[in-house]
């Protein structure tokens, strides 16, 4: 019964609509501690597993309080069926730690975010030892989170070797399946991008960003509706690395291309792109 209630509060989610989605979680959630109550070896596992989808609810909703509280008492929970049985809950341990680590981010809590982040990378690359299939993309995720956080903080150094590292991971998954890890590679192109911008590296930076511009159209010929928004993200990037050289006929041409798939986007969902229409307008206005 809780099994179903979960399924229908992740296809509430994953349609947006949160409200129904966190009454279907928290009902499962109360099924199952009552049956853990009971029967903690075989129910524990899955209010672990509702807290984490109720903690990325409220992540999604920016209840960072509430998120974090959901997150903390799955981590609990994983770690003590770990110690009876690593082989299986430690990949749960690692999953929630990430999720902590971007709460703690976002609450600017950054010593905890690191500490998480940094236990889920050690726990993915013992368990990709073994099955690297199965864990190399978490590597690459996790790895991916640091080089954001460290990149926020400034620490250039340090977020370019957890980008690059990233970066050469995805690399070679998706030259075995492109459909599923090209658009990784992308993601951490873009912010390397933005990152050797940051350094005033230029040269790296425009070779990053075309590079991820390059795929993200690849990706949006067959899936439009998907990555035409990456595809304008990574263009407004590339725009303020042209005005940033004060090449600014270029930074006008790739600011209108990301302005025109905004605007598109706008019409259909306004709450969610109108921000994005407003901020490359703003930027256009700035250009001389």
């Amino acid at each position: 019964m809780s099994g179903m209630v979960n399924n229908l509060g992740i296809l509430h989610s994953d349609e947006n609509r949160m409200a129904e989605a966190r009454q279907a979680y928290e009902e499962a959630l109360k099924i199952d501690r009552q049956l853990a109550d009971k029967n903690p070896d075989t129910y524990l596992p899955d209010v672990a597993g509702i807290l984490n989808n109720l903690g990325t609810l409220h992540t999604n909703e920016n209840n960072m309080g509430e998120a974090g509280q959901a997150f903390e008492e799955a981590l609990k929970i994983f770690r003590q069926l770990a110690k009876k049985n690593p082989e299986t809950y430690l990949p749960g341990v690692a999953i929630t730690l990430n999720n902590l680590g971007t709460v703690r981010a976002k609450e600017n809590r950054m010593v905890e975010a690191h500490q998480a982040y940094e236990e889920a990378l050690k726990i993915y690359r013992q368990l990709a030892e073994k099955k690297p299939d199965t864990y190399l993309p978490d590597v690459a995720g996790t790895l991916n989170n640091l080089g954001n956080l460290h990149k926020v903080e400034k620490a250039f150094f340090e977020a370019r070797q957890a980008y690059e590292e990233a970066l050469k991971i995805r690399r070679q998954l998706a030259e075995r399946n492109p459909d599923t890890y090209l658009p990784d590679v992308a993601v951490t192109l873009n912010n390397l991008g933005v990152l050797y911008s940051d350094e005033n590296l230029m040269d790296a930076a425009r070779q990053a960003l075309e590079k991820a511009l390059k795929i993200r159209r690849q990706l949006a010929e067959k899936n439009p509706d998907t990555y035409l928004p990456y595809v304008a993200k990574t263009l407004n990037n590339l725009g303020n690395l042209h005005a940033k050289e004060n090449h600014m006929g270029e930074a006008r041409q790739v600011l209108d291309e990301a302005l025109k798939i905004y605007q598109q986007f706008a019409a259909r969902d306004h709450a969610q792109y109108d921000p994005y229409v407003q901020r490359v307008t703003n930027l256009l206005a700035q250009l001389p």
